[in-house]
């Protein structure tokens, strides 16, 4: 196992090297090359995480979180994709996979949850699996407008990418919510 990490360490410093500025101090890649590189060897990096967790421990990281790292690594590869190509235009296609991947994740809750109450009736409470299935009915219809947007002015898909952010956001406040135990009393660090 220390060898497999001290390799990949190599690896990393070697592509590391090979990237750095010439003597003169300029680099032969553009800014935006070069961000969507970084943001793929992120995306790597992260998933690897998960998976030498997993290596370890097996399930420490669930199969959904694996799944999210791993289109996370597709999204920035199709990043890269098309700032190598000098795609600007490609950026929305970027969006509109990553609308896709909500989609697919929000289906997987859903069904997954509804498969798991067959399995033992009472472990998601129906109001929950019906606010998955909503969860599902809306990043289904969000894919759907931004699909229509294709053709559309720069400034309407703008407003799109937005609006597909706002919904990540509210998301990730249900998940915290939901997450956080609720407390009968509140700490004097609150007031």
């Amino acid at each position: 196992m220390a060898m497999h990490a001290r390799i990949l360490m190599i690896i990393v410093c070697l592509g590391h090297l090979s990237r750095t500025p010439n003597s003169s101090g300029a680099t032969t890649e553009s800014i935006e090359v070069r961000y969507a590189r970084a943001q793929l060897q992120l995306a790597e990096a992260n998933l690897l995480r998960v998976e030498q967790s997993n290596k370890r421990v097996a399930r420490s990281a669930p199969s959904s979180v694996v799944a999210e790292y791993q289109h996370d690594l597709q999204v920035a590869k199709i990043r890269l994709e098309h700032a190598t190509a000098g795609r600007a235009s490609g950026e929305f296609q970027v969006w509109l996979e990553r609308a896709a991947s909500e989609q697919r994740m929000a289906e997987r809750a859903w069904k997954d949850a509804v498969a798991v109450n067959l399995d033992v009736p009472g472990t998601f409470d129906p109001l929950d699996i019906e606010r998955f299935r909503l969860r599902f009915e809306v990043a289904k219809l969000q894919l759907e407008r931004g699909q229509a947007l294709v053709d559309s002015d720069r400034e309407a898909q703008l407003q799109w990418e937005i609006n597909l952010l706002d919904n990540q956001v509210q998301r990730l406040k249900e998940e915290s919510r939901r997450a956080t135990p609720s407390m009968r009393s509140y700490p004097s660090w609150r007031w």
